[in-house]
């Protein structure tokens, strides 16, 4: 049995203690701050740990159980409170932790998984890792935090999305099944997991669910993953040195983009980055979740594994979460299982039994989660490509008005390569499994087909809102994972303390390429220049790092062996390549280091502009209904378009009256439905329901009231005074309850004929 010494756990508490006073220095209370680090120390990461190491054998060490025990712990707090929610009881995720404690403690044969069997990492491991995630706490800080105020008025000047995510969790807090909350009997048909996790947690807590989303699940969803990958890479490739090379390739990594046309905010858009993007919780949470259930899956393919019984019912677990987490992960699963498959039959003519029964487990969860989270349907998906190659033309510099068959097939084709340039570019060490036919290794060809079914996602399908690339964004993580690997294939030959500062070295002259690559194009290609040259000052830069690249590698073959390089070429040129393809990090930290970053709002006006996504007083009316209604009350509203009122087309993504109020309403915004996908004009599909709802809000009489009550359940009406002011009848025939700002609020109570006025 090994301890893990009190000095090997301090790299992590000093992130989490940095991670601590970042959410209190943005408006977090400290007592939040405590209960949540309490929560998921002792209600997620300990039984989760404990579970994973029962289950798996104790045969992983610390970093995995920690990292892979973490995934596990929320996925069983997830599928614990659907069905708690749905018996009425939002607090049985608590059992996890508490029967897992008591059984770890006094069951002998349990007690033993206290502790780790196998031998610790190197104490450098750990702060290496710890060097990746205090990175990745200033991406999350500088595209996150900062632009993210907790407090109105400023709050009010959120991220569009963010309201949308805070309805679904108020819709699961309080109904399971879920609804759309925001249009009143609409399927909920999504990957909702995150929600019911923050419902849960508010359950258990009783911290904000605002709170949460847009301060502690943010910085959890950062940090969490760079873990993952160093544990994972560390695992698979059975070196410690691949851990913090996956950790900090993780933040590196983005694509050559020497004309910035990724914008300033590269790092945080993680086309590449996306294990710490914020905007996307959905997917940020689906890393910690997905990891640990590909690590398992490669155990099985492998044969690996002390107690194989355990890893089947892990994987099982793991894939009924990640199939409700994010939709995109488990198809790639099954893909890349089909490529093993497939690899399989033309290597050794036979199929692993194993392998088979994963693959059949994959598409039976998949199957399942099609029919009950997103009943069969597409989610707005449609097979149809060309779509991110016909959009990636037209921002490089491509225009319509080139419409001869050899220009469209010059575009095509400089944008395809452009996907592979930066796409790929993350996957590019996976060159070390042409080494020592490590091909043939299952766990090498599952890796290569997660990539592969990413790409395809990504060119083959077609989404009103780009969605498909998230399947890339999927693809990214394991792919980083993939090149660490591959890297101690190409490098394995010279120690570590030789090693690291060519490593080193190779990777700043990437980065300095890049930069003079950039320097030495300093206009973006426009629309009148002809497409030849277009798609050479398009493609010229990323051919010339790959050339350097590859010229460095046979350079270094010829080296004298006393270097100790020549056996380490094509490693390094690998290392020039990935450091090119980080060019937009340090110059983003550079230049960011002295800017005011936040965003704008009533009291800081001089802030980057963003658009105002709540009324003046929305939410705090909402939370007056909240604490003043049932969760079944239902209510209505004038206000359908996001509040930004000279805007001449409506932006139907309007959910802050459900989302703080946490009840259903009739009509609020209609985006992102199914029904609304398939509707090219955006128009709402129940005319007769919306223009029913908008007539309660001009002239009701008695009867017209009434009869709207008991027809759609309303109970409370809300105003948003931009839009329309309540009439003078209507203020007479119901008591108005509260006002703030630019919101006045109604209670739409029973109205008899012959009753007299409410007031």
């Amino acid at each position: 049995m090994v301890r893990v010494k009190a000095s090997r756990l301090l790299p992590g508490a000093l992130i989490w203690a940095g991670a601590c006073l970042l959410l209190a220095r943005y408006g977090t209370p400290w007592a939040t701050v405590v209960l949540y680090s309490a929560y998921l120390s002792v209600g997620i990461m300990l039984p989760g740990t404990l579970l994973w190491r029962w289950l798996r054998g104790n045969v992983d060490g610390f970093a995995p159980d920690l990292a892979f025990g973490t995934g596990l712990g929320f996925a069983a707090s997830i599928l614990t409170y659907i069905p708690g929610r749905a018996i009425g009881l939002p607090i049985l995720p608590l059992v996890v932790p508490v029967v897992t404690i008591v059984a770890f403690v006094v069951v002998p044969r349990l007690r033993a998984n206290w502790q780790s069997k196998r031998a610790p990492l190197p104490v450098w491991w750990g702060w290496t890792v710890a060097g990746a995630a205090a990175l990745g706490m200033w991406v999350i800080t500088r595209y996150g935090l900062a632009l993210e105020p907790l407090n109105f008025p400023d709050a009010a000047f959120q991220y569009g999305d963010m309201s949308y995510h805070l309805a679904l969790a108020g819709e699961l807090k309080h109904h399971m099944p879920g609804q759309i909350p925001y249009v009143a009997g609409e399927v909920l048909n999504y990957h909702w997991f995150l929600h019911a996790e923050l419902a849960a947690t508010s359950w258990q807590t009783g911290i904000e669910m605002d709170v949460l989303l847009r301060r502690m699940f943010p910085v959890t969803a950062a940090l969490v993953p760079i873990l993952s990958v160093a544990a994972l890479a560390t695992r698979l490739a059975r070196r410690s040195w691949a851990g913090p090379v996956a950790a900090w390739l993780l933040l590196l990594v983005s694509s050559f983009d020497v004309y910035g046309w990724g914008g300033g905010a590269a790092t945080n858009q993680a086309a590449f980055t996306s294990a710490v993007l914020m905007y996307s919780l959905t997917h940020a949470f689906s890393v910690i979740i997905a990891l640990p259930a590909i690590w398992l899956l490669l155990c099985l393919v492998r044969g690996e594994g002390a107690r194989m019984w355990g890893n089947w019912v892990l994987l099982a677990v793991g894939l009924a979460a990640v199939a409700g987490t994010k939709a995109s992960f488990l198809p790639m699963l099954v893909a890349a299982l089909a490529l093993v498959i497939v690899v399989q039959l033309v290597v050794q003519r036979r199929v692993d039994g194993v392998v088979l029964g994963v693959a059949a487990v994959g598409v039976l969860v998949l199957g399942v989660a099609q029919v009950v989270l997103y009943s069969a349907g597409p989610a707005g998906l449609t097979l149809s490509p060309g779509q991110a190659i016909e959009a990636l033309e037209l921002k490089v510099g491509f225009s319509s008005h080139y419409s001869s068959r050899g220009a469209s097939l010059i575009m095509v084709g400089t944008a395809s390569a452009m996907v592979l340039g930066g796409w790929a570019v993350a996957g590019v060490g996976m060159l070390g499994f042409l080494r020592d036919r490590r091909w043939k290794d299952p766990a090498a060809v599952f890796l290569v087909g997660f990539l592969v079914a990413g790409l395809a996602a990504g060119v083959l399908l077609r989404h009103s809102g780009f969605s498909q690339l998230y399947f890339v964004r999927a693809a990214f993580p394991v792919s980083i994972v993939a090149s660490a690997w591959g890297l101690t294939l190409l490098l394995d030959n010279v120690r570590l303390r030789v090693l690291l500062p060519r490593m080193v070295v190779a990777l700043g002259a990437g980065m300095l390429l890049a930069k003079i690559l950039s320097e030495l194009t300093p206009n973006k290609p426009i629309p009148q220049q002809g497409v030849i040259s277009i798609a050479i000052q398009v493609l010229w830069p990323w051919l010339a790092v790959l050339l350097v690249g590859a010229a460095l590698a046979l350079l270094l073959r010829q080296a004298p062996g006393r270097w100790q390089v020549n056996s380490l070429a094509v490693g390094l040129g690998v290392l020039l390549v990935l450091g090119a393809s980080s060019r937009t990090v340090p110059t983003t930290v550079v230049t960011t280091l002295g800017e005011k970053v936040c965003a704008s709002g009533p009291d800081m006006p001089d802030c980057s502009p963003t658009r105002r996504q709540i009324p003046a007083g929305g939410a705090a009316a909402a939370r007056y209904i909240r604490n003043h209604s049932k969760a079944t009350d239902r209510l209505a509203t004038n206000s359908h378009c996001t509040p930004v009122y000279a805007a001449k087309t409506c932006d139907t993504r309007n959910f802050w009256l459900s989302a703080y109020a946490e009840r259903r309403v009739l009509v609020e915004g209609w985006a992102y439905i199914h029904t609304a996908h398939s509707r090219a004009n955006g128009s709402f599909w129940d005319q007769p329901l919306l223009r029913a709802n908008d007539a309660i809000f001009r002239t009701p009489n008695r009867a017209e009231l009434e009869s709207f009550r008991t027809k759609y359940g309303v109970r409370w009406l809300v105003f948003d005074t931009n839009v329309s002011r309540p009439s003078a009848e209507l203020r007479r025939l119901l008591p108005g309850r509260y006002a703030s700002g630019s919101v006045e609020v109604f209670e739409l109570t029973p109205l008899a004929n012959d009753a007299s006025p409410l007031g």
